[in-house]
Parts: C-alpha cells; sequence; structure tokens
C-alpha cells in the first residue's frame, strides 16, 4: 500500500471506529456511562455520542474513500474535540464534584493518546 494512502495509517483508522462504536453505544444506551439522574443528563449523553458517530463517520470514509490528508484532517478535528472535553473536564470540579470531574477529565485521553499517536507517525 503506497504511505500516502489512508489506509497506511490503522491507528487512526482504529480510532474512527472506535469513535462510531462509542458514539453509537451512547446513543443506544446512555445509561451503560453513567447513572442517569435526570433526562436532560440521558439527552447530554446521547448528544456526544451523536458528535463522536459524526466524527467518526466522516473520518471512516476519509480512511476508506478519501485522501491521506482528508484522514489527517478529520482526525485532527477529533483531536481538538478531544481536547476540549478534556479542558472542560479539568475545569468542572466546582460543578459536579472531584470524582465526576477526574472521570469527565480522563475519558478522551485513550483516543487523545491514539490521535497524537497516529497524526504524528
Amino acid at each position: 500500500m503506497k504511505r500516502d494512502t489512508p489506509r497506511a495509517n490503522p491507528i487512526l483508522a482504529a480510532v474512527a471506529v472506535a469513535r462510531v462504536g462509542v458514539g453509537a453505544a451512547m446513543i443506544l444506551a446512555p445509561g451503560r456511562f453513567f447513572r442517569a439522574g435526570s433526562g436532560t443528563e440521558t439527552l447530554l449523553m446521547k448528544t456526544i455520542g451523536i458528535r463522536d458517530v459524526v466524527l467518526g463517520s466522516g473520518a471512516c470514509h476519509a480512511w476508506t474513500g478519501g485522501t491521506h490528508a482528508d484522514l489527517r484532517r478529520w482526525a485532527t478535528v477529533g483531536m481538538l474535540s478531544d481536547s476540549a472535553d478534556l479542558v472542560l473536564g479539568l475545569r468542572s470540579r466546582p460543578l459536579v464534584g472531584s470524582r465526576s470531574a477526574f472521570i469527565a477529565a480522563l475519558s478522551p485521553v485513550p483516543f487523545l493518546a491514539a490521535e497524537l499517536f497516529g497524526l504524528t507517525r
């Protein structure tokens, strides 16, 4: 496979597929990710799932039929989204408490690490 094809980067492809899977699970079974306290929390979890499905689907499409630049662009947008989630989690302690803020801050870290690794290799 040529180096300039998106398929040459299986790490970014794995992140894209995982993002679609996690997003779908958040839409279909949001209670698996948190203990629902209200309909608002369920709605929020589902909207985050929709975002992940959209970002992951775009990256999957770029991986299967686009250029390497397309895949890098989608991965970069995903990384920006995950970075914003990390920062928001770190700043959310006054709103949700230390434990919940810690969980929120750490949740995007595996995606961020994989995206950084995939974009730098």
